[in-house]
């Protein structure tokens, strides 16, 4: 598994997510895939863009298969190539029966009148077993219009050998832009060193031979960005419209980049700018003490580290307004223009029902939307040696994500400023407000 953050957050461009990149999904590939068949009544075809998740979903269906006599097959479409092929398919009547989707992309086909209505079709009381986080997340005009599959929120890795050596309890961190010091600040100066073993203020500490990091402040807009902007009281939109130009946001934005460049406690910019994975690879290697980040990388930081290190995950760093973590989840969509509904609301049901979720918990895929069988994604780690419970309480009081049709434009509008800002190059009283602009115009 390379990484998991496209296949459930809001886009794909480079700096979106991770920023907003942690952008390549786990290995996608088109082994095994075939051009669907929406219009073949006889098999159903459910297309996803991650072929990590494939076995899983193969086992799914066969079982739909054995309890319906439906023959339904998979599909592995590429994240490169997804969003291209999508439309075209739906246009052409070539899109498979059901298609996964994610937050930044479904309102453009909602509003196009090409997804099936999940609360006309499958009742309201459907939605009552599914992850809330993501049922809200893909509600739009009273309707829900896709069914969770898999999601994910925000927690915080730990190196147990460093914040052990250097007193510091993850447990326990928070921020305050306000403050002249507080816990993060303090345990990420505890945790930075240079070759020499110097630290942050120390005389003769050189930030350009740092060997060790506190902290991951990066332009993410998942694991980072909207997680403190949300616990420092700033909103991310209003109306489908950027809203975090505020006295909080810029506060928020100053703070996530003084860490990089004035405290120094955080990799450059230069470097996580074009490499949404450096501060995982970093924590992969020993060299960052605390790594705040999602279920995404839980394979990549098992495998990677091996016995090299204990670690461990704590509750995400809370602000004044307490741990918001961003949430963001996939979901399968009907394809309203399938010759075969019958079929597709059938299908439906089963990837919605904890029987048709079951595999992606037990395979350790993702957290799955039935709420019923997420336990089985927590056995799955427990197993392993980690408890993810973390994770499920994040989402409890999520921050907001990214809505309207035309989300990933704003998107790919903001995160270059963003990254300037992360940089140095651009203050945060100068910045905010620019993206704000930019943002908005890209969606208006």
């Amino acid at each position: 598994m390379v990484t998991r953050r496209t296949f459930v957050t809001s886009a794909g461009i480079a700096g979106a997510a991770g920023a907003l990149a942690a952008c390549s999904p786990s290995k996608s590939s088109s082994d095994g895939s075939s051009k669907s068949s929406g219009s073949d009544s006889k098999k159903l075809t459910l297309r996803i863009w991650d072929d990590v998740a494939k076995p899983a979903y193969e086992e799914s269906l066969n079982a739909f298969t054995e309890k319906t006599g439906i023959e339904a097959a998979v599909e592995v479409v590429p994240w490169a190539d997804y969003w291209k092929t999508l439309p075209l398919d739906i246009a052409s009547g070539d899109a498979a029966d059901v298609f996964w989707l994610n937050s930044a992309s479904f309102t453009q086909y909602q509003q196009a009148g090409n997804l099936v209505d999940i609360t006309e079709t499958l009742g309201e009381d459907a939605a009552a077993s599914w992850e809330k986080a993501v049922v809200e997340l893909y509600t739009r005009d009273g309707s829900l219009w896709g069914v969770p599959q898999l999601w994910d929120s925000i927690a915080l890795f730990f190196n147990k050998k460093l914040t052990d050596e250097a007193n510091v309890d993850p447990t326990k961190l928070s921020f305050d832009p306000a403050a002249k010091s507080d816990p993060l600040r303090d345990a990420a100066l505890k945790l930075t060193k240079d070759k020499a073993g110097k630290k942050p203020g120390e005389s003769g500490f050189d930030p350009n031979a740092r060997q060790q990091f506190g902290f991951n402040s990066a332009a993410d807009r998942q694991a980072i960005i909207g997680p403190f902007l949300a616990s420092n009281g700033a909103e991310w939109q209003k109306d489908d419209t950027y809203a975090f130009d505020t006295p909080e946001g810029v506060a928020a934005f100053k703070y996530m980049a003084d860490l990089v460049n004035t405290w120094q406690v955080a990799p450059s910019a230069a470097d996580t700018n074009p490499n949404g994975d450096f501060a995982r690879d970093q924590f992969i290697q020993g060299k960052l003490g605390l790594f705040q980040s999602g279920p995404y990388h839980l394979m990549n930081i098992l495998e990677g580290v091996g016995d090299s290190f204990e670690w461990g995950i704590a509750p995400m760093v809370g602000g004044p307004k307490g741990q918001k973590s961003l949430v963001h989840g996939v979901v399968a969509a009907g394809n309203a223009k399938s010759e075969n509904q019958d079929g597709v609301k059938k299908l439906l049901e089963w990837l919605g029902s904890a029987e048709g979720q079951k595999p992606i918990g037990t395979k350790g895929v993702g957290f799955p939307g039935h709420t019923d069988v997420q336990s089985a994604f927590v056995e799955f780690w427990k197993g392993k040696g980690h408890d993810v419970q973390q994770f499920i309480e994040a989402a409890k009081d999520p921050a907001m994500a990214d809505t309207g049709a035309k989300a990933l434009a704003g998107l790919e509008a903001v995160m270059p400023v963003f990254q300037q800002i992360f940089a140095g190059e651009v203050p945060a009283e100068e910045g905010v407000p620019q993206a704000v602009k930019e943002g908005n115009a890209a969606m208006a």
